[in-house]
């Protein structure tokens, strides 16, 4: 199964990073594909997005390191995040497992964006933002 992964270099430590990926109910305000996501159990949970719904189970989980999971959806497999510390910066990484890669072009393109949203909502946080007043179309505006 085909596999992309591309990275990006945060302006806050890995615990802050991990806080947002781990917040159930911050997932829909920095990521524009998410609609909804609840929890089913125990590691596993029902995301509604813009590009079919799905199950996520989280398969490994390393606190402020790393996220695996497993997806039940007919585009793609898995995901996860890597999180590495350098001082007051974080360089994570972010991998997909597709089914199929289509258009590798786009798709990877699509992991940038996903990428810049993380960066963007993650720093926002940093400088003191409030996340309800977040406006997660800054993506548009800040690479």
């Amino acid at each position: 199964m085909p596999k992309l992964e591309r990275n990006i270099e945060i302006s806050a430590p890995s615990k802050k990073v991990w806080e947002v990926l781990t917040d159930l109910a911050l997932i829909p305000k920095w990521n524009m594909t998410v609609k909804e996501i609840s929890e089913l159990g125990p590691n596993k949970y029902s995301v509604k997005s813009t590009f079919g719904d799905y199950t996520s189970t989280i398969t490994e989980q390393i606190e402020n390191k790393k996220i695996t999971a497993e997806v039940e959806h007919p585009d793609f497999n898995g995901y996860g995040y890597i999180l590495n510390e350098k001082g007051d910066m974080t360089d994570l990484s972010y991998w997909v497992d597709y089914e199929i890669i289509t258009n590798e072009k786009i798709q990877a393109r699509s992991l940038k964006i996903l990428l810049n949203e993380i960066k963007n909502f993650v720093e926002y946080l940093e400088d003191g933002g409030d996340p309800d007043e977040y406006d997660r179309k800054q993506i548009l505006v800040k690479p």
